[in-house]
This record gives structure tokens, sequence and C-alpha cells, in this order.
């Protein structure tokens, strides 16, 4: 019950989320439930994870809220605690967190840097997951 304000507070972006798992499962992915959180995988997410403009070479997966899309099922438990601390960012940013990731990784783009890997929340999501 402690949780509910968490999942309410990051729920905007949960919604666009299990948009994309429903997309995933109905094209031939699959999807589970994970320490509270849906994780995703397949079918047209894979294509469109493989070629995100903003992440060299693609993403194995990425979180929306509380869902986490990935390319495949071993992706999920390759990337799973680096998702989970974008889940708690999400959970301590809400509503507030997309815009803010786009303009943090803008922010290292104008100053010549990587707007994917040094980006604050990717910064503290590889540290805190090794």
């Amino acid at each position: 019950m402690k949780r509910l304000p968490l999942y309410l507070w990051a729920c905007p972006n949960t919604l666009v989320g299990l948009a994309w798992a429903l997309l995933a499962r109905a094209t031939g992915g699959g999807w589970s439930i994970h320490t509270g959180v849906i994780e995703a995988h397949g079918g047209w997410v894979k294509p469109i994870l493989e070629r995100l403009p903003f992440v060299r070479g693609g993403a194995m997966a990425i979180t929306i809220g509380h869902v986490v899309l990935a390319q495949t099922r071993a992706a999920l438990d390759v990337t799973r605690t680096h998702e989970r601390v974008h889940v708690k960012q999400y959970e301590r940013w809400g509503p507030l967190f997309t815009p803010a990731y786009v303009l943090a990784g803008a922010w290292q783009w104008a100053r010549g840097n990587d707007p994917y890997r040094d980006n604050p929340f990717e910064v503290e999501a590889y540290s805190e997951s090794g």
C-alpha cells in the first residue's frame, strides 16, 4: 500500500509504456510482471529499439514508467538492474521524468558530450547497475 503513491505519480508514463507493451504482445512478443514492473519484449518493439536514434547501435531495453520494453526476453534479464534504476527515477520524477531526461540529454549534447552516456539519469543507472 505504501507504493501506491509511487505508482500513481508515475502513472502517466506507465500508460504510455503499457501501450507499447500491448503493441509488443499483439505483434508476437511476450510480457510478464516481474517485481511489480511490466516487462514486454519482442514483436514490433524489437526493431524500434534496434533503431533508437539517440542511442548509438540502438537499445537493448527502455523503461517507460513501470514498464520495461526489451528486444528479447534475454535482454530483460541482462538489463533488469539498470532498468530498475530508471523505474525508481520515474517514481521520483513522475510526469516530469521524460522532459527532464530529454533536457538533460540536450544539455549534454550542447556541451559537446554524448547525450545518452553523459545524461545524468544514465550515469546514475550505470553507476548503480555496474
